[in-house]
């Protein structure tokens, strides 16, 4: 009877071991989308800033690169879902404010007046892409 009580125990532990290690995998597995469907909206802000920087940009391009982001916002919002402590209220917010705020840009505007209606939105959304940037980050 010891025996068997014993082979039950440790099939249990075993069982659990293999559960728990497996919810870490997952965890792992979600914080690693998070990371790869990051990668895109920071090349395409780096690509913003430099052609924003160099002059190359304007209300059109903008809205361009907005509709291009959209799916790859997306993405994060999907994989954030995932993530435990992952705040996407606040993603999907950011994301409609920004949104809001290029699609209400005349397309005569100049590039200074953009700027200046976007930069009221785009903190918001750089911090909340921080954030989820930091829940990506293996615990040590």
């Amino acid at each position: 009877m010891k025996k068997v009580l014993l082979l039950g125990l440790a099939a249990l532990l075993a069982v659990s071991v293999l559960a728990v290690a497996g919810c870490g995998g997952s965890d792992e597995q979600a914080k690693a989308d998070l990371a790869a469907a990051i990668t895109p909206i920071e090349a395409a802000i780096a690509d913003l800033t430099a052609k924003g920087t160099s002059g190359a940009l304007d209300v059109a391009g903008i809205k361009a690169a907005r509709d291009e982001m959209k799916s790859k916002w997306q993405a994060v919002i999907d994989a954030a879902k995932k993530v435990k402590g992952a705040d996407v209220k606040a993603a999907e917010q950011a994301w409609n404010d920004l949104d809001a705020a290029v699609t209400a840009l005349p397309d005569t505007a100049t590039l200074m007046d953009a700027a200046g209606v976007l930069m009221t939105k785009v903190p918001a959304f750089t911090k909340v892409l921080s954030d989820l940037k930091a829940l990506t980050v293996p615990e040590k």
